[in-house]
């Protein structure tokens, strides 16, 4: 049996762990809690392998998990357990990463990183966020601002694997490349 790639292993746990946060009535807790232990796993970075690999018993394993659950909620210390138990502590991250996306998208929630030559105005920005929404369905858009003197003008927005590209470099590129297609 081939195995899952951590991208898969990550989208199973979080899409049972979603619906049942659901539920509940506490998926917006529940990511809250994802987010805080993924700064421990960020601030960590070998913590899950450590918790995955054989280089550590299970006697000495067991008190690391016990601190790592504490300041979690019976459900999240659950799901810590039971990846644990199937020796995906490695996969943490991606469990977590894939929750913030399916919860962002049960929400009407979309992330999009605009890059632009100048700093946007505040009716820019208010503009684009509407432009997106109607464009991608979404209730709430996300802002993440960069800028780049290299674009010349316009602006790049980047939406999951979706890139829009309305900058003068990349009308400069098309224009070449039409006129070199055709000589």
């Amino acid at each position: 049996m081939a195995k899952l790639d951590r991208s898969t292993v990550g989208t199973r746990y979080a899409s049972a762990l979603l619906a049942l946060a659901k539920e509940r009535g506490n998926a917006a807790e529940t990511l809250t809690e994802l987010q805080a232990l993924a700064q421990v796993f960020a601030d960590q970075p070998d913590l899950g392998q450590i918790l995955t690999d054989n280089r550590l018993s299970l006697l000495e394993k067991q008190p690391i998990l016990e601190n790592l659950k504490k300041p979690f909620s019976a459900q999240t210390q659950t799901l810590l357990q039971m990846v644990f138990d199937y020796k995906r502590m490695v996969d943490m991250p991606d469990i977590v990463k894939a929750y913030e996306h399916l919860y962002d998208a049960d929400q009407g929630i979309i992330e999009a990183h605009v890059t632009s030559v100048v700093a946007l105005t505040a009716d820019q920005q208010q503009a684009l966020s509407a432009a997106l929404a109607k464009r991608f369905g979404a209730k709430t858009v996300h802002l993440h601002l960069h800028q780049d003197p290299a674009l010349i003008g316009g602006v790049t927005v980047r939406v999951h694997d979706v890139v829009l590209d309305g900058s003068i470099v990349r009308r400069l590129a098309d224009i070449k490349a039409a006129l070199t297609a055709e000589a």
